[in-house]
């Protein structure tokens, strides 16, 4: 344990807190303006100060995670993986009493060419527009049902039924001896399938821009996870159309910009679960009879790197253990998600707001064994030198002036 003594008056404190119990003084004060943010226990001491003491137990932190699913053809597959390991992520975050959301986005995004339609649920699923749940809701978080139940809403979120439905028309038009290359597929696939051009950063773009249903909390970290087969549209490894690129909202560099931008000095981090070797490109290009095209994933690759260059150079904001290139072609997720977790849940409070400026007879008390954690006071803020670790103590006493 370490303690900290920014003035030895500990001793005066607390005889002089006991003897005035109860004692009514010509000037009656407000105490609970000096309880500080998270309502510390003050009394009137004299005519001149009040004395409050709190104990704050580091839980898990705040977290808002945004899962990028692509739903497009050929992604059944890796649905089903990820939403058959994702309820041991989720009981890793209940175990540190973390207080996350978790919301769905797709990597469909509207254009001329891609409108809303009933395959899209008529826009519902385009834009950076949340999923709906189970229950109604437009994330999950902690206090959801029980972790059975939370387990099966995502199942229902991330397996998505626009992409089987896609990926059965695909493969019934071509076993009844169909052409894939006639303007008949081409229209019935509009009809049938959500957009085949995956946008997944210009989706996560547009809920930093749009923030629906208030997901994002500006006091919360923030993770990123996408789930993709394909590149940022990947069309342009096949087909070289004039104007066929990527728009600035499209680009790694956007998405880190836009966040520090959008919630500046917010702890986030970027993951992603792609194609990354020539032995899974391979793989994934013979799903769906091979009637389907995979990618590397080389801007989604970008993203990682960025957002971890980011917070390196922010020092101290966020765990030891590296963002996640995951692999999607993984048999089993969980490797991924469990670095992904020690990513998001490592540490977190790094500052306790008191009753007053510059209090005096300031003692503070953590149930630590981190020795190079510091504190200093700027204003109201008790300020230390680093995200405190889950499950840490903070017991501190303090004194402000009538």
């Amino acid at each position: 344990m370490k303690i900290f003594w920014v003035w030895l008056g500990l001793i005066a404190f607390v005889g002089s807190y006991t003897a005035c119990s109860g004692v009514r003084f010509s000037k009656q004060v407000d105490l609970t303006q000096y309880a500080g943010a998270y309502g510390a226990t003050c009394q009137q001491q004299g005519d001149t100060k009040v004395y409050c003491e709190g104990t704050e137990f580091v839980a898990g932190g705040k977290v808002d995670i945004l899962i990028v699913d692509d739903n497009s053809a050929s992604m059944s597959y890796e649905q089903a993986r990820l939403a058959g390991r994702f309820n041991n992520f989720i009981s890793l975050l209940d175990g540190k009493s973390m207080d996350y959301r978790i919301a769905v986005t797709t990597t469909d995004v509207s254009s001329s060419g891609n409108p809303a339609r009933a395959a899209n649920q008529n826009g519902a699923l385009q834009d950076g527009q949340l999923i709906t749940f189970p229950n109604g809701s437009k994330y999950a978080t902690q206090k959801d049902g029980d972790l059975t139940q939370r387990a099966s809403w995502f199942n229902s979120v991330i397996n998505r039924q626009e992409t089987l439905n896609c990926e059965n028309f695909i493969l019934n038009w071509v076993n009844n001896g169909n052409s894939l290359d006639s303007l008949d597929y081409s229209t019935q696939y509009i009809a049938n399938c959500p957009s085949t051009d995956e946008r997944g950063i210009y989706s996560a773009n547009l809920v930093l821009k749009n923030n629906p249903n208030s997901f994002l909390r500006a006091e919360a970290d923030l993770a990123i996870i996408f789930l993709t087969d394909e590149d940022v549209r990947s069309q342009l490894y096949y087909f070289n159309q004039p104007g066929y690129g990527l728009d600035d909202s499209d680009k790694a560099s956007s998405l880190i910009t836009n966040i520090k931008t959008v919630y500046p000095g917010k702890s986030f981090g970027v993951h992603a679960m792609i194609v990354k070797s020539a032995a899974c490109l391979s793989q994934q290009n013979a799903q769906t009879q091979g009637l389907v095209s995979a990618s590397y994933g080389y801007e989604y690759n970008n993203a990682v790197h960025l957002a971890q260059t980011a917070m390196d150079a922010m020092g101290g904001t966020v765990v030891a253990s590296k963002m996640v290139a995951g692999d999607i072609c993984s048999n089993d997720y969980t490797t991924q998600l469990k670095q992904i977790f020690d990513n998001i849940s490592g540490q977190i409070k790094d500052s306790i707001e008191l009753g007053c400026e510059n209090p005096t007879d300031l003692v503070v008390t953590l149930s630590t064994s981190d020795s190079t954690i510091t504190h200093s006071m700027i204003g109201k803020t008790l300020k230390f030198n680093k995200k405190l670790p889950v499950g840490t103590s903070v017991s501190y006493r303090y004194s402000c002036p009538i």
